[in-house]
Parts: structure tokens; C-alpha cells; sequence
């Protein structure tokens, strides 16, 4: 009777995830983790970070390198392939801005190129010479 009611309640929630995307993905941080999936490389000469950002205007991206701190930011405005006429019935493309942060430090800031390819960014970051940021004073 108990394997009935559980089996019920999960039909219930099952047929309520088809349409609406809830209530079991609510709280699911794994749905988040998908968002801005990015790889980190590292060389002696800079570092490589690849950034999954599919369905992304390339205006609509943006990177700042600030104290260290790689932060880049996307929005998504609306969607152009949706007729203003019809319905939706089934949704799970979002609208809406979202960011990261890398920090990484040595960078040559000015240095710094990116490019926006197939739904993947790709950010190279040069590494600071040793005789830039060498701070050591010689004693006599």
C-alpha cells in the first residue's frame, strides 16, 4: 500500500517535471553546475579558460580582469525564433544574466585576448614576466 502511495506521489511529480520543470528540480544545484561550464588550463606563459556559453550573443558577453579577478558576465534579452503570436506551452530556455569569477593572479591585464566560437569562450590570460613583478630589493 505504502509502494502505491510513494509510486503515486512520483507519477504526480514526474508528470509536473514534464511540464513545468518542478517541484524536484527547484532545489537541484546540479541544473546550476551546467551553467558556464568551464576548463582552466595553465602553462609557464598564461592561462586558457574555455567557457561553455551556448545560445549567448557575443555583445552580450562581457570580461573584466580587475585586481587579480577574471569576471565574466552574459545575458540572454529574449529569444528571436519565438513568434509574438503563439504560445508556449513547454519552456526551459531561461532569459537573464549570469556570472562568474576566476581569480588569477599575474596577469598581464593589458595583454589579455578572448574569443566567442560555436557557444564556447575562450579567454587567454599572459602571464606576468618575472622582471615585471620582481619586487626583490639586492642588498649591498
Amino acid at each position: 500500500m505504502i509502494n502505491e502511495m510513494i509510486n503515486r506521489h512520483n507519477d504526480f511529480f514526474d508528470a509536473m517535471n514534464d511540464w513545468f520543470d518542478l517541484p524536484r528540480k527547484f532545489f537541484d544545484e546540479t541544473e546550476i553546475t551546467k551553467l558556464m561550464q568551464s576548463d582552466v588550463a595553465e602553462n609557464d606563459h598564461d592561462y586558457v579558460i574555455n567557457i561553455d556559453m551556448p545560445g549567448m550573443n557575443k555583445d552580450d558577453i562581457s570580461l573584466n580582469y580587475n585586481n587579480g579577478i577574471l569576471s565574466v558576465a552574459g545575458a540572454r534579452k529574449a529569444f528571436k525564433d519565438v513568434a509574438h503570436n503563439s504560445s508556449i506551452i513547454h519552456r526551459e530556455r531561461s532569459i537573464g544574466h549570469i556570472s562568474r569569477s576566476f581569480r588569477l593572479p599575474n596577469v598581464a591585464a593589458n595583454e589579455i585576448s578572448a574569443k566567442y566560437e560555436n557557444g564556447v569562450l575562450t579567454v587567454v590570460l599572459p602571464k606576468q614576466s618575472t622582471d615585471k613583478n620582481d619586487n626583490s630589493i639586492k642588498i649591498d
